[in-house]
């Protein structure tokens, strides 16, 4: 399947003036509207800490697993968490609650992949507990909410066991909006429960077995992430993710135990670069009122000989327009070999297809896609807390040459986004501040927005 017409003379002006314009286009993606949209006013939950992992077994070549999650409001204001019709605080309804999606990632043979996703658990009360180094915006400890347990309160926390996160039945992720964290409630339900996988993290056993995943070159993460409409609506909902280490125990059971470090506020994909030197990632977003966010990581290795090895991971946070397609044009010409893909699928009776994205390439443009929306609704987009993989072999080194488009499935202006990828701009650093938000990122901008 081909992608609409590329707009050559756009792209090609973007090259030209990519490394003039690069700490613009920082300042314009670090500090400007993102930087805005991560401000601590309002309420804004992030997952604080993951509380345990729960195993529950393999059958029909998937084991099931669920991430038990502590979050905590790290804003200014009440966060609601009412999933009744009384007692909700004023003006919110039965709907105004989060839902908590978790994932588990694999780094094996230098691809970073998802292998896992989980159906939904909607939020239904909040403890209000006060746990060290949970704090509001201005430092405050948790100050109990005007709802009570219908509410999460400025610097309070909640803990949801794995047992909870993993009780069946579970919400659809298909009936969420991410961005604006609507959706409608009660939970139409209705998912398979035939087996232990159905509804929670499911996993391919192959993907977990140690026997089949040697520990000295295979690693594993979880990863939450809560969605909430008021949240949302203040502009704080590009933090809800977090991620940690996992490893993986034996047979029947293949249990996760937690190690390392926990990172809060970022999604599992920054655990390769972090993994990797080697690895550049970017954040690329969607403009509106409330920001839509993808990332995208890239490695490129040298494999002798004039041929370049190319891995992409993209990620979704919280997109409801999602993507259909993924696009790499090269200023030249370029002989592609070795392509590939691989998704994530979704379960346990979710609508969406699983068929595999289409490949075309003409002269130096490699590109990926489903179907249009308009074709069909539940077409295997890239839709949100999933990550797809992409890559090559290509006879073109990288440079900032390079100009990648994400296409939008869901209708909307821009219908596309436009970046290029430096990773060796500022890779030390910029005046010994810190990297986390500099490494990598040079330009994100609508498809065809003129540069200045």
């Amino acid at each position: 399947m081909t992608i609409g017409p590329r707009f050559v003379s756009i792209r090609r002006a973007l090259i030209a003036v990519c490394c003039i314009a690069a700490l613009a286009a920082i300042l314009v993606n670090s500090g400007g509207s993102a930087q805005a949209a991560e401000a601590l006013i309002g309420p804004d939950v992030t997952v604080f800490s993951f509380t345990d992992m729960g195993s529950y077994g393999s059958a029909g070549g998937f084991t099931g697993y669920s991430v038990g999650t502590r979050s905590c409001n790290r804003g200014d204001t009440p966060l609601n968490w009412c999933d009744q019709t009384g007692g909700c605080a004023a003006g919110a309804t039965p709907r105004d609650h989060p839902v908590i999606a978790q994932n588990l990632y694999r780094l094996k043979n230098g691809r970073f992949e998802q292998i896992g996703m989980s159906w939904l658990k909607h939020g239904f009360l909040s403890t209000n507990s006060t746990t060290g180094g949970c704090a509001g915006s201005s430092g405050q400890s948790c100050v109990g909410p005007p709802a009570g347990s219908n509410q999460l309160g400025i610097g309070c926390t909640d803990p949801y066991g794995s047992s909870l996160n993993g009780s069946r039945p579970l919400g659809r992720r298909s009936e969420v909006n991410a961005t604006t964290g609507i959706f409608p409630f009660p939970a139409t339900g209705g998912g398979s429960t035939a087996t232990v996988s159905d509804q929670r993290v499911k996993v391919a056993t192959a993907d977990v077995d140690p026997a089949l995943n040697p520990a000295a070159s295979t690693f594993y993460w979880a990863e939450a992430q809560y969605i909430a409409n008021d949240d949302a609506a203040a502009g704080n909902s590009l933090n809800n993710a977090s991620y940690r280490r996992v490893t993986v125990g034996g047979s029947p059971s293949f249990p996760l135990t937690m190690t390392g470090n926990f990172f809060e506020m970022q999604p599992a994909i920054f655990a390769w670069p972090a993994q990797d030197p080697n690895v550049s990632l970017v954040k690329v977003d969607v403009p509106g009122s409330i920001i839509e966010r993808f990332h995208v990581a890239r490695k490129v290795t040298d494999l002798g000989g004039g041929i370049w090895h190319y891995e992409y991971a993209v990620h979704n946070l919280n997109s409801d327009r999602s993507a259909r397609a993924f696009t790499v044009q090269f200023p030249v010409d370029t002989n592609f070999t070795n392509v590939g893909f691989k998704d994530i699928e979704h379960h346990s009776g979710e609508p969406y297809a699983t068929t595999d994205w289409s490949v075309f390439s003409s002269g130096g443009e490699l590109s990926w896609s489903t179907d249009s929306f308009a074709s069909n609704p539940n077409a295997n987009a890239l839709r949100w807390s999933t990550m797809f993989n992409f890559w090559f072999d290509a006879d073109q080194e990288s440079s900032g040459g390079i100009v990648h488009t994400l296409e939008l499935f869901k209708p909307g202006t821009p219908s596309s986004i436009d970046f290029t990828i430096v990773g060796d701009m500022f890779s030390n650093g910029f005046e010994a501040g810190n990297t986390g938000d500099w490494s990598g990122i040079i330009s994100s901008r609508p498809a065809g927005q003129a540069t200045r």
